[in-house]
């Protein structure tokens, strides 16, 4: 016999949900609330947590993608094309100032990403990000393969 968080009461060792409260004491407890779900709940009941967004992040492979130096001089007058890093915790879009004497680095995380446009263009690709609350941040002149690449990983973090 083993005792239940909730209201003390005595209940078998095998039982997953306490007859006395209801309270479900094994299973998968979400991080955000604490609550425990069923071991195979696809979300939180009591807060809407995603656990299998927690699991598509984890299975990201941090990559380094650099935008094509041509479009870049072309399109946006600049020598030096932005770069973006993709991590499981967040995207990093790095825009490099005159000679690479100064960086600005906009860190988005993923669970602030509302959605995204993907233009596809002729030569290159660019994307932008929108946040909740906060300005879109655009990645242009990529080459297509990259742009594709970053598209199927929002992608992914949208089902």
């Amino acid at each position: 016999m083993r005792t239940c968080p909730e209201c003390c009461s005595q209940m078998p060792e095998e039982a997953q949900v306490c007859h006395a409260c209801g309270r479900r004491v094994m299973g998968k407890a979400c991080p955000d609330c604490d609550e425990i779900s069923k071991p195979a709940a696809r979300k939180c009941r009591y807060c809407g947590h995603d656990f299998a967004r927690g699991e598509r992040l984890q299975s990201i492979e941090p990559f380094k993608v650099t935008a094509s130096l041509m479009p870049t001089f072309l399109l946006r007058g600049r020598f030096i094309p932005q770069e973006v890093h993709l991590s499981p915790e967040k995207i990093v879009i790095r825009t490099y100032g005159l000679f690479w004497l100064s960086h600005v680095d906009e860190e988005i995380p993923w669970e602030k990403i509302a959605g995204y446009h993907y233009r596809s263009g002729f030569f290159w690709d660019a994307i932008e990000i929108q946040t909740r609350g906060q300005n879109a941040n655009q990645i242009g002149c990529l080459a297509k393969r990259n742009g594709r690449k970053v598209k199927e990983i929002l992608e992914r973090m949208k089902e």
